[in-house]
């Protein structure tokens, strides 16, 4: 199937009648038409509805499906072309990152701030998302490097290239009466009346913490979000559970205090998928992530780039 008709396809969905999409793509309304007749004949299914003295279009649940779909079909060919063009060495660009839900904020001040002034011919695309999103962007290409916040699903085919450890911590306001008697560290014993707010993706680890020393939890809430975790703690609802990296600073409003016996690991990683070509923006980041951030260099970095 033309890609041409998949691309006029979509113009026609956002558009929202064919009169638009014609103006939008500089076609004639009748080739449009029969590019959507081509579809419909090669699917086997009606994908457009057109009511008589409307020009609004109607898509069918097939039309639904095909119109996800060929979004995902076009961005891969666009993905394909930068790929290619990055790969014999343009300095320009875009550069495709997954961010763990809430992480990006902090992602752009540390990491990305610096790397846009030696690179201010590269665009980004920010993609914040679960661990199964990220997952799912990396592998189908839609981006080449993932910042995740726990750990890896698919380990065989992701690659661990920085690792940067962090502690899983008790954040509750200042202005309420939790966490105000402990001056350390704390114990999960200490958390066991308390009500908790954690992000979704640590929260079967804490489970199976409190599991471990028959202990009993009283999760209140589960965010999708660590922000959101920290919104119940400082609205004064709950204590937050969650991962906090050294020398990260929540808000003066907030009590910090470091769980010392949970054997679980949480840290921050830096993956890609194992295999794939990575273009020269992508590489030229991980080589300024390397010598600017302070974080566990996992592989052979510079034996991966040359091979790539």
């Amino acid at each position: 199937m033309e890609l041409d008709n998949y691309r006029n396809f979509l113009a026609i969905v956002e558009a929202g009648s064919f009169t638009g999409a014609a103006e939008c793509v500089h076609i004639a309304q009748p080739a449009l038409s029969k590019q959507v007749r081509v579809l419909e004949n090669y699917f086997g299914t009606k994908l457009i509805i057109t009511n008589r003295g409307s020009r609004q279009i109607i898509l069918t649940e097939a039309g639904h499906a095909l119109y996800q779909k060929a979004k995902y079909i076009c961005s891969l060919e666009d993905l394909a072309k930068e790929e290619i063009d990055n790969i014999v060495g343009c300095t320009s660009g875009t550069l495709r990152i997954s961010v763990a839900n809430s992480r990006s904020a902090l992602f752009i001040a540390n990491a990305l701030k610096d790397f846009v002034k030696l690179y201010p011919d590269v665009t980004y695309a920010i993609y914040e998302g679960s661990i199964a999103e990220q997952v799912q962007q990396l592998l189908n290409g839609f981006t080449e490097i993932g910042i995740l916040s726990v750990p890896i699903t698919h380990e065989d085919s992701f690659e661990i290239l920085f690792k940067r450890e962090e502690k899983l911590c008790a954040v509750a306001a200042k202005k309420s009466s939790w966490l105000q008697q402990q001056k350390g560290n704390l114990h999960l014993r200490d958390l066991e009346n308390i009500p908790l707010s954690l992000s979704m993706g640590c929260c079967e680890i804490v489970k199976k913490e409190f599991q471990k020393q028959s202990l009993v939890h009283r999760i209140l809430c589960i965010n999708t979000t660590r922000s959101t975790a920290l919104q119940w703690a400082e609205d004064g609802l709950a204590v937050a559970l969650v991962p906090i990296e050294p020398k990260e600073k929540l808000g003066s409003y907030f009590l910090v205090r470091q769980l010392v016996d949970v054997e679980a690991e949480f840290a921050k990683t830096v993956v890609r998928v194992k295999g794939r070509p990575m273009s020269a923006i992508a590489k030229s980041f991980l080589r300024f992530y390397a010598q600017n951030r302070n974080s566990q260099q996992v592989c052979n970095l510079e034996k991966l780039l040359r091979e790539n």
